[in-house]
C-alpha cells in the first residue's frame, strides 16, 4: 500500500472514531420534547394529605436495547401539574438528550405510591414511541 493510500485510510479511520465518540458525548446533544396525556381520575396526584394510592411524578426513559426496563434510570423527571385532577393533556418536558443518537425508544412511566406508601411504577411499554434523534436537531415524541 502506498504512503498516500495509508494516509487516506488512516484519516477515514480517525474521522470514524471521532464521529463515533462525538455521537456518544454531550457535544452533539439534541433537544427532545416529550408530551403525553394522563387521567388522574383512577389515581389522583399525590398531595400532602394524600400520600398513598396516588401518582407522585412521571419519568421519561430510553428503553432502546434494554432487557429490563426497571434497571433504566430516568432521562428526565416531570412533576404533576399544579392542581392535577381529571384528564390533563400536554403534560411533558423539553430537555437536552445526550444519550446515543439514532432511532431510540422513549417511554413515560407514571410513578406513584401504593396503599402502603411504597413506590410503584406503570408498565414502561404502555406509553412509548420510537423517535429518530439526531445531533443538535429537535425531536418530538407525543406519547398517547
Amino acid at each position: 500500500m502506498s504512503r498516500r493510500t495509508k494516509l487516506i485510510v488512516g484519516s477515514i479511520a480517525l474521522l470514524s472514531v471521532v464521529g463515533l465518540a462525538l455521537s456518544y458525548s454531550r457535544v452533539l446533544g439534541a433537544t427532545l420534547t416529550v408530551s403525553w396525556s394522563y387521567n388522574y381520575v383512577p389515581l389522583p396526584a399525590c398531595t400532602a394529605p394524600q400520600d398513598k394510592n396516588c401518582i407522585d411524578h412521571f419519568e421519561i426513559k430510553d428503553l432502546t436495547d434494554l432487557r429490563d426496563p426497571n434497571d433504566r434510570k430516568p432521562l428526565w423527571t416531570v412533576q404533576n401539574p399544579a392542581g392535577a385532577k381529571g384528564k390533563i393533556d400536554n403534560i411533558g418536558a423539553t430537555f437536552t438528550y445526550t444519550g446515543p443518537l439514532g432511532l431510540r425508544t422513549i417511554a413515560v412511566t407514571a410513578v406513584g405510591r401504593d396503599e402502603n406508601g411504597k413506590r410503584t411504577e406503570s408498565n414502561p411499554y404502555a406509553a412509548r414511541k420510537d423517535v429518530q434523534i439526531r445531533p443538535r436537531i429537535a425531536a418530538r415524541a407525543q406519547i398517547n
